[in-house]
C-alpha cells in the first residue's frame, strides 16, 4: 500500500512538473535551441505598433492632396516620391490585411488624399485562404473615403524557386487578384493595378532580373516598372469623374 502511494505521488510530481515547464516556454526554447522545430510564425509582429504610433505623429502633417501608400514591405521598400512628388510611405515590413485594418483608422489624411494607393496581401499567403484574404480587402474597401480614388495593387508575383513553401503560390496569387480585381470592377471610386504581368519569366515566377535576391521583394528595377504601372493607374484614376 505505502509502496503504491510513493508511485502515485511520484507521478503527480512528474505530471505538475511537466505541466509547470510547459507554461513556461521551457520546452519551445529548449526545441528552438537544438533546432528541432521552428518557432510558430506570429503574424503580427511587436515592431508593428510603435510604427503605428509613430505614424500618428506624422499624420496630421500630411499635406492635402498627397497620395497616401499602406501596404507591407514591398511598398515600405518603394520611393513613393518616385511614384509621385506629393505622397506618404504607411508601408510596415510583415503586415497583413488584419494589421491595416486594424491601423486604418489612424490615417485621417486618407480623407483629403489625392488618391490612396492599398498594396497589402503576400503575407497573408501565410495565414489563410483566398477567400479569406478576399473578405478582408472587402472590410478595407468598406472603410476607405468615397471621395478619394483608392488604388488596390495586384498582390505582385513571387520566384517560386526561392524557396519550396512558395510553390504553388503564383497560382494563388493569379486566382486572387482575379476576384479582387472583379469586385473593384463593380465600384465607382475603386481602381486596380497589376505590374504583374511585367514582371514574370517565361514559367510564371518573378523574374530574377526583377527581385532582390529573396523572390519577393522587387530591387530597383522592379520597383521602376512596377512604380510606371502606379503612375498611370493614379493619373487615369484622378482623371475618373464616376467617384466624385
Amino acid at each position: 500500500m505505502k509502496k503504491q502511494i510513493v508511485i502515485t505521488y511520484i507521478v503527480c510530481i512528474h505530471v505538475l512538473l511537466g505541466f509547470a515547464l510547459l507554461k513556461s516556454g521551457f520546452v519551445d526554447r529548449f526545441q528552438k535551441k537544438l533546432g528541432i522545430r521552428q518557432t510558430k510564425q506570429t503574424e503580427i509582429a511587436d515592431y508593428l505598433h510603435p510604427m503605428v504610433r509613430l505614424h500618428t505623429h506624422m499624420d496630421d502633417n500630411v499635406p492635402d492632396g498627397a497620395v497616401v501608400f499602406i501596404g507591407d514591405s514591398i511598398t515600405q521598400g518603394l520611393c513613393v516620391s518616385a511614384v509621385v512628388a506629393l505622397s506618404v510611405n504607411y508601408g510596415i515590413s510583415g503586415d497583413t490585411t488584419v494589421g491595416v485594418l486594424q491601423r486604418l483608422a489612424t490615417y485621417r489624411s486618407m480623407r483629403r488624399a489625392g488618391a490612396v494607393v492599398m498594396a497589402i496581401g503576400s503575407n497573408d499567403l501565410n495565414f489563410r485562404t483566398n477567400e479569406q484574404i478576399l473578405r478582408n480587402y472587402l472590410s478595407i474597401a468598406e472603410q476607405m473615403p468615397k471621395n478619394v480614388p483608392v488604388i488596390f495593387s495586384a498582390v505582385l508575383p513571387v520566384d517560386e524557386k526561392a524557396h519550396k513553401r512558395w510553390r504553388g503560390w503564383n497560382q494563388r496569387i493569379q486566382a486572387l487578384n482575379a476576384d479582387l480585381k472583379s469586385f473593384i470592377s463593380k465600384s465607382k471610386n475603386l481602381f486596380f493595378v497589376d505590374a504583374g504581368y511585367f514582371l514574370v519569366d517565361v514559367q510564371g515566377n518573378l523574374a530574377r532580373e526583377y527581385h532582390a535576391g529573396d523572390g519577393l521583394h522587387l530591387n530597383a528595377k522592379g520597383n521602376a516598372i512596377w512604380i510606371k504601372e502606379l503612375q498611370k493607374t493614379i493619373i487615369s484614376s484622378q482623371q475618373s469623374a464616376t467617384f466624385r
